[in-house]
């Protein structure tokens, strides 16, 4: 299983335009990503909550992830219960509790209260992805004995914000 990622977006006047839908389509079909939940809420009135679902997942797909997710919750556990004991169980309680939670680890309440709180014309998407692309570095890490990691993304915005503060520090070195 590769990395699974969880992106929340909020859009303020959202202009639906394909070009989102139509990149993770591309990257599904290409096999880089596979699509756990992807969920688009719009608020088109204030009596009214537009919401567009699609997933990668067939019902099968979605009880092996459950209880695999399961069992690595399991894993964590093994302090407590023991490595294999611990595995076991999370595999049955973390399965029974990714069912309660729904599919993005946020309940049915949970996902209806984001609704709530969008204005008119706001969209929020909620997506969870597998990256497929990166199943075999992620094993070879494992495999490797790593006993810490950790992995975050920067975006384009978060590049320009360090080069500014770079560039101040810079400024102020000279």
């Amino acid at each position: 299983m590769g990395p699974i990622q969880i992106f929340l977006l909020g859009f303020e006047d959202f202009r639906a335009t394909g070009s989102i839908a139509a990149e993770l389509i591309a990257l599904s079909d290409a096999g880089t990503i596979r699509i756990v939940d992807a969920r688009l809420l719009l608020r088109e009135s204030a009596d009214e909550v537009s919401a567009v679902r699609i997933s990668d997942l067939d019902d099968s797909d979605r009880e092996h992830l459950r209880a695999a997710v399961g069992a690595l919750v399991g894993l964590g556990a093994g302090a407590v219960l023991g490595g294999e004991d611990g595995a076991t169980a999370g595999l049955i309680l973390g399965a029974d509790a990714a069912l309660d939670a729904g599919e993005l680890g946020l309940s049915a309440a949970e996902i209806g209260q984001l609704a709530e709180e969008l204005e008119v014309g706001d969209a929020l998407l909620l997506l969870v992805i597998e990256n497929v692309w990166a199943a075999g570095f992620a094993d070879a890490i494992r495999e490797s004995g790593v006993v810490f990691a950790q992995q975050d993304y920067v975006s384009l915005e978060g590049l320009v914000a360090l080069g500014a503060m770079l560039g101040l520090d810079v400024a102020t070195d000279s």
